[in-house]
């Protein structure tokens, strides 16, 4: 059962400095890019109750904007029990902090703000792999301890993602304009393969990569300017398991999406539909389209219905539980977003299910589109 009281913690700030030695921030200007855990009060207190029975927590309350990545990968740890987000507390630079869920204990994470978008946990839940410039600095959970995994070209490494084994990293390189390509590497630094390179004529930018299974994944191409119509809308299906790489087209649009855990299936949220991997549609619900996320059985999926295709009805302004195995549809809690999903502002709940299925985090800027907070909802059972 969920924490009920609020949990005021208030601890002496221990830095931790690990033995490692730091090599080149990630933007210019920042040298000594090092680990330094702090350990902060909780901020956890009961919301309200959510539209379904259940009790909402405010985890965060800071004025400075405490965000979620994106809806995937999952920044719950493995065992559920930590979160992994970014805010602007404090002198308003963007930070990485640990999130403890049961008591609410916040730990900074890393004192630079220096680091690539998207980080991703290690399958057993000991690390963190953070981009970084020309390397992904790993940090142990336990210790704060860094490691390195050094590159062979200096790009600003993102949207990084472990596959289902746990032994490799997929990720994009970035150059200063653009993006340079999509590549491999394994957890121990070995084995790096570029997958896929932007040839800067039809290809500027790589999006949203993501392990189908070991052995493939799925990734969109936009071109100039970011452009992401028609074509674009349509990811590649990897197969990585050889240097040839076979790739294909998924045969429909599909421009935001969340693979089954069983690798089977994907939820194109955007679009309002789930398909097999040959693109067969297998669920339609065209009028709740916006942002989806699976949950860990496979069956359950959420939707946040974005104001542009569903500026009405009932759900928006709804985190809404869906099932493909059935038409069950509810309305799980209210998410006080303004949700503006546009790429100028892009503020939208981002919301995902812990890996144990038991609760939904989402953020919200409560309407007001100055600051955002994090909020845990608890599934019903």
């Amino acid at each position: 059962m969920p924490v009920r009281k609020t949990l005021l913690i208030l601890m002496l700030i221990i830095p931790i400095i690990t033995a490692c030695s730091a090599g080149n921030g990630y933007k210019a200007g920042h040298q000594g890019d090092q680990a330094e855990a702090r350990a902060l009060p909780s901020e956890k207190a009961f919301y309200k109750e959510s539209d379904a029975g259940t009790e909402v927590f405010r985890m965060t309350s800071d004025q400075g904007n405490d965000s979620i990545f994106y809806q995937e990968p999952n920044y719950f740890s493995p065992d559920s029990s930590k979160f992994l987000f970014k805010s602007q507390r404090g002198d308003g630079k963007e930070r990485l902090y640990l999130m403890d869920i049961s008591s609410g204990e916040i730990t900074l994470l890393m004192k630079s703000d220096s680091y690539g978008h998207i980080p991703t946990w290690s399958s057993d839940g000991k690390e963190i792999f953070i981009g970084n410039y020309g390397k992904i600095t790993v940090i142990d959970t336990a210790t704060f301890q860094e490691r390195h995994i050094e590159l062979p070209e200096k790009s600003w490494i993102t949207f990084l993602h472990t596959n289902p084994s746990g032994n490799k990293i997929l990720f994009v390189e970035e150059g200063t304009e653009d993006h340079k390509g999509l590549s491999i590497i394994n957890t121990d630094g070995t084995g790096f393969r570029r997958l896929f390179t932007a040839d800067h004529d039809s290809v500027f930018f790589i999006d949203h990569p993501a392990f189908i299974d070991d052995s493939q994944i799925l990734f969109l191409t936009r071109g100039r300017n970011r452009n992401f119509s028609n074509e674009y809308n349509q990811p590649y299906i990897k197969n990585i398991t050889n240097l040839e790489g076979n790739q294909r087209r998924l045969p429909v649009e599909c421009s935001h999406y969340d693979v089954n855990p069983k690798g089977n299936k994907i939820l194109c949220g955007s679009e309002g539909y789930i398909v097999d991997l040959k693109g067969n549609l297998l669920k339609n619900f065209s009028e709740i389209r916006g942002h989806g996320a699976w949950a860990p059985d496979g069956d359950t999926f959420l939707m946040t219905p974005d104001p542009v295709p569903v500026p009405s009805g009932p759900f928006f302004g709804k985190i809404a539980l869906m099932k493909l195995s059935s038409d069950e549809k509810y309305s799980l809690v209210s998410h006080e977003s303004t949700y503006d999903s546009l790429l100028a502002k892009h503020i939208q709940p981002n919301a995902q299910f812990s890996r144990d299925g038991r609760y939904v985090i989402y953020e919200s800027d409560m309407g007001h589109a100055t600051d955002s907070n994090l909020y845990l909802v608890e599934v019903p059972e």
